[in-house]
């Protein structure tokens, strides 16, 4: 009886271990179906992989489309519609550094301006990218020989030849045995070619909105050091903002190394070269409409000058009627109306601002990089000043100065290129 029961048991288990077993496989197997439908099924993984590709290929086919749309928009823009010739398409105007941002209230028909976190101002200057402009050197280069800078020099020069008022001006080296620091005949050569080919591949370069400025104002001449050869060493850097008083009291060299030491993230702040003060204008006229005479001939209506009548209403601004020795703020509105010699701060009133770029006209006159066809006073100072009249100091006017001069009417502009 015992044996019956235990070869009975084993029978039985035998039976449910079989059960078992086919129950396995038969889910198994619908699990096997499930899983083979979630993959390959039209709603599976392997069907929505392919929809996920297929909108993120349409979606990156849209970003190109709005980013090629969006070029287009600054082409158009940049370049107007009445230049002619051939064009490039327009880069949109690059930021120096994470360290910058763009004024979302201005464009590039206005002028566009860009800030630094201390809050330098600079606005962008259009330079088209046509063969109406570059004749000689044509569209498209990507390497550039010496031939090639002399080539796009020329043409830059040609474009702005309107503004060439006054003869024998050049942006070449000269000696300066006066300052401490300045470049040499391979430098320069090196900071021009640079400039060149800037302007070149990105269609325009960046300028001070304002002349350059400081916090505390200056009111005696320029440091020297032990060899009597004037230096910056201790002077404070300049800003580009608002309100501040115009850095004057330097030299040319001196103005030249302070501007180089000013924020410019991975680009180049440096002095305006004589070409590049023509392309300020001819963006003035170009998208500003300010007529060429404006600019050439008497700049009296766009310019701080002693000769002309004005009304202030920024209640921040400053005014000397001391040649800079002490300024006083403005009264809420300040009306010029009869001949006299005031020295304002940076920015001090729209009027004087041509696309968002103040004072390229009066106030304090300011150095540029040019050699002056003069033996003895071999610098360049552009633009009048206020104790000069717009008519025979215009904007465009080019005027000579000597190496080792700083005064209370002559100061700078920093660009960044």
């Amino acid at each position: 009886k015992l044996l019956y029961e235990e070869e009975n048991d084993m029978k039985k288990n035998k039976g449910i271990t079989l059960v078992a077993l086919v129950v396995t496989i038969v889910v198994l197997l619908i699990l096997a179906g499930v899983s083979i439908n979630l993959v390959l099924g039209n709603n599976g993984i392997i069907a929505k992989a392919k929809d996920a590709q297929r909108e993120s290929a349409e979606a990156s086919q849209n970003d190109l489309k709005g980013m090629n749309g969006l070029i287009e928009q600054m082409e158009s823009t940049l370049n107007g519609s009445g230049n002619g010739g051939k064009t490039e398409p327009e880069t949109v105007p690059y930021l120096p550094s994470d360290d910058f941002h763009y004024d979302t209230s201005t464009s590039v028909d206005t002028g566009l301006v860009i800030k630094d976190a201390s809050g330098n101002e600079y606005v962008w200057v259009v330079v088209p990218r046509t063969t109406a402009v570059y004749k000689t050197t044509g569209l498209g280069k990507t390497t550039f020989t010496d031939a090639d800078y002399t080539s796009i020099e020329k043409d830059l020069k040609d474009y702005t030849s309107t503004y060439v008022t006054t003869s024998g001006y050049s942006d070449t080296w000269y000696a300066d045995n006066q300052n401490e620091g300045w470049l040499s005949e391979t430098e320069y050569k090196t900071l021009k070619n640079s400039m060149l080919k800037s302007v070149y591949e990105n269609g325009g370069f960046y300028v001070g909105r304002y002349e350059a400025g400081i916090i505390e104002n200056r009111t005696s001449e320029s440091a020297t050091n032990s060899d009597g050869k004037y230096t910056i060493e201790g002077m404070p850097v300049p800003v580009t903002k608002a309100d501040a008083y115009p850095y004057t009291y330097v030299t040319r060299t001196q103005a030249q190394n302070l501007a180089s030491n000013v924020n410019s993230g991975t680009k180049t702040s440096s002095l305006m070269f004589g070409v590049q003060w023509d392309l300020v204008l001819a963006f003035m006229h170009n998208k500003g409409n300010i007529a060429d005479s404006t600019l050439t001939s008497n700049s009296t209506t766009i310019g701080n000058y002693k000769d002309n009548s004005w009304t202030i209403k920024n209640a921040n601004a400053k005014y000397s009627t001391d040649y800079g020795r002490t300024f006083t703020a403005c009264p809420n509105p300040f009306k010029k109306e009869s001949e006299s010699e005031i020295l304002l701060t940076t920015g001090a009133d729209s009027s004087f601002s041509v696309q968002n770029i103040y004072d390229i006209a009066g106030n304090v006159w300011e150095f540029t990089l040019e050699r002056s066809p003069y033996t003895n006073v071999l610098c360049a100072r552009r633009g009048g000043g206020f104790n000069v009249t717009g008519s025979d100091y215009p904007a465009a006017l080019r005027f000579n100065v000597s190496t080792d001069f700083s005064g209370f009417n002559i100061g700078f502009r920093v660009s960044l290129f």
